[in-house]
């Protein structure tokens, strides 16, 4: 996989993710990013297949200098050696008034060789705590605050 074309496969995931999770959401979600980059987010003690890599002693943190990370940033940090994560989920985690912080959780095993069309990212709206959803009309019974929610 080219960086250029892990960088389109990026923004196909982030086209669209403002405007879904903005259906879920009270804030007004900006339409410029900061990402929040979580790495080594599976199980990786199976044997490494084809060309995976996995880089065990990579660690970001809530306190590290990375996060928040420009899209430069992601790409450079994320795109190693012709390979990237397997899977990416990309959610719209938080705001503020200059951003939409976007958190990329990331499988740890690394491959050029991708078994998704639209690469490795999987987009997906906000986590929705049990008394927001009705499960039997599944459907959202009132609009989420991002910044309640997520918390730390």
């Amino acid at each position: 996989m080219t960086k250029e074309h892990f960088k389109e496969n990026l923004e196909k995931a982030l086209d669209g993710l403002i405007e879904f999770t903005q259906e879920m959401v009270i804030n007004k979600l900006p339409h410029q990013y900061k990402f929040i980059i979580k790495i080594n987010c599976s199980y990786d003690g199976n044997e490494l297949e084809n060309d995976e890599e996995i880089f065990p002693h990579d660690k970001i943190d809530a306190a590290s200098s990375i996060n928040p990370a420009s899209e430069l940033t992601v790409l450079d940090y994320l795109w190693r050696n012709g390979k990237v994560p397997q899977w990416i989920n990309v959610q719209v985690s938080r705001c503020d008034d200059n951003f939409s912080y976007i958190t990329l959780e990331c499988c740890g095993r690394y491959s050029a060789f991708l078994n998704h069309k639209d690469g490795p990212f999987r987009a997906s709206g906000p986590s929705i705590p049990y008394r927001y959803f009705d499960p039997v009309n599944e459907k959202l019974l009132h609009k989420i605050d991002l910044n309640e929610i997520n918390k730390d």
